[in-house]
């Protein structure tokens, strides 16, 4: 496995892409020049952006791709962000502005980094199963501008490997997006992209059912005193407060998860087919009490295995230690009346943290009892309205107990459908979640092949963990 030192890229330019005025009188935002924030965007406004890389095969010449590629991703870009106006906005928090919000102005745009890389790493970074040092992914998704007074919502980086292909790279403001909208914006932007030299002199337009839809009031219609909203807001102050005394706590400059990333940190994407979540299901089944009602997903039986995989490989740190594990739900539909499945923003949230003894995760009914806890909590889930229980769950993560192994999440969502993700060549040969190296994160994307099984992002510390973690991961 070469080291970070051993691959390096090339920028090629740095251009600002701007959003082009649309003709259609549906023109979303046209009378708007900012957008509030909701309750659910500030649960995020303080955390890292997701970082996502799509690898797209190409082996045709520098100039196709210039001329081809590089040329239809600007153009079609330009004309989704004039359906998307905020992500080429600003995250504001001004000295005299009680909250953050969104500010959208003619002369907006969105930073897109074009690079070239300078060696032949195309297949090791795309194939799944290959282990890849963590920083070298990194240096293929690009970085938002955050000071303490205005964020950058979005950044792009195109990465050319000549004769090989080439490379998106995706970075979110979590504080602005979820996994849901920032899917609808990457699947809007290639539609319009993949059906760009289809229309001739006309640019395409955008299907009403990608459309975001924006209004905000059907989600603050339930927090009309901006109650919840502020709790979230104000535990970020005061945390801020406690981190660095005497430094401005209103800032939107974001909070460090994790350790450092090293050269040591290592990281692969391994592969559960729909047979081997069907085994995993009948393993649950067979060790399953009469009478227990589980929730057997295909998400819950892959969370469920890959947390256990996860501890295994942490066997000398196992004691009567504690394991913290969360996963966020989409709240769309959950919400009373539901919010429009378009909706732009975040509407995401988890439930109270999971917490089960280490050493039964790695017993011999490991499996079943993690999946047990997460079932549940999918089930509590649907037992109650979202605004009754925000204080309280709230207040359960600040009672939590650290544990060893961090707190455990997953990033993503195998209905995303990241691999559907077309802009004219094809779908992507492969999808990695950067961002989950900070912290104890795994990513989750459904298979490629679309067959019903599920990939997952895993980041460890060592070469030597990450290969404990395969032995215990692969059925």
């Amino acid at each position: 496995m070469e080291t970070p030192s051993q691959t390096s890229i090339k920028i090629v330019e740095v251009t600002q892409v701007s959003p082009i005025p649309l003709l259609s009188p549906d023109n979303h935002l046209a009378h708007q020049n900012s957008l509030p924030l909701t309750c659910f965007d500030f649960i995020w406004i303080k955390l890292p952006p997701v970082e996502s890389v799509f690898f797209y095969e190409f082996t045709a010449s520098s100039i196709d791709f210039n001329t081809k590629v590089l040329r239809g991703l600007k153009q079609s870009l330009a004309l989704a962000l004039s359906y998307y106006r905020p992500l080429a906005g600003h995250l504001c928090w001004g000295q005299h502005d009680p909250k953050p919000y969104i500010l959208c102005a003619p002369t907006d745009s969105v930073s897109v980094i074009v690079a070239e890389s300078n060696s032949d790493n195309f297949d090791k970074l795309s194939r799944k199963g290959n282990f890849v040092n963590a920083i070298e992914l990194r240096s293929y998704a690009p970085s938002l501008q955050i000071t303490d007074q205005t964020a950058t919502v979005i950044s792009v980086q195109i990465t050319f490997f000549p004769g090989s292909g080439f490379s998106i790279g995706f970075t979110t403001h979590h504080g602005i997006l979820d996994g849901k909208s920032a899917a609808m914006f990457i699947n809007s932007w290639a539609y319009l992209c993949k059906n760009l030299e289809q229309e001739n002199e006309n640019s395409p337009e955008l299907p009403h059912h990608m459309a975001p839809f924006f209004d905000r009031t059907v989600i603050s219609i339930k927090d009309p005193t901006d109650k919840i909203a502020m709790l979230y807001l104000n535990s970020w102050l005061e945390f801020a407060a406690k981190e660095n005394p005497g430094a401005n706590p209103q800032s939107l400059k974001l909070v460090e998860m994790g350790d450092a990333i090293s050269e040591n940190h290592v990281r692969a994407t391994f592969e559960l087919s729909k047979q081997d979540i069907s085994t995993l299901r009948g393993k649950v089944m067979s060790k399953s009490k009469c009478g227990d009602v589980l929730h057997l997903s295909s998400f819950v039986l892959t969370y469920a295995h890959a947390i256990v995989c996860f501890i295994k490989t942490k066997a000398a740190e196992i004691n009567n230690e504690k394991v913290n594990i969360i996963f966020a739900v989409d709240f769309r539909n959950r919400l009373v009346p539901p919010v429009p499945a378009n909706y732009f923003g975040n509407c995401v949230d988890s439930d109270k943290p999971i917490v089960v003894k280490a050493k039964d995760v790695v017993g011999e009914e490991g499996l079943a009892i993690v999946v047990k806890t997460i079932s549940d909590a999918v089930t509590n889930l649907g037992k109650y309205e979202y605004y009754e229980r925000a204080e309280e769950v709230y207040s359960s993560f600040s009672k939590l107990e650290p544990s060893p192994f961090g707190l455990i999440g997953v990033s993503g969502w195998p209905k995303l459908e990241f691999y559907g993700v077309d802009f004219g060549w094809k779908r992507p040969r492969k999808v990695d979640v950067v961002s989950i190296d900070k912290g104890s994160s795994f990513s989750m994307v459904e298979s490629r092949d679309q067959s019903g099984g599920i990939e997952i992002g895993f980041v460890m510390k060592t070469q030597e963990e990450l290969q404990a973690f395969a032995s215990f991961f692969i059925l």
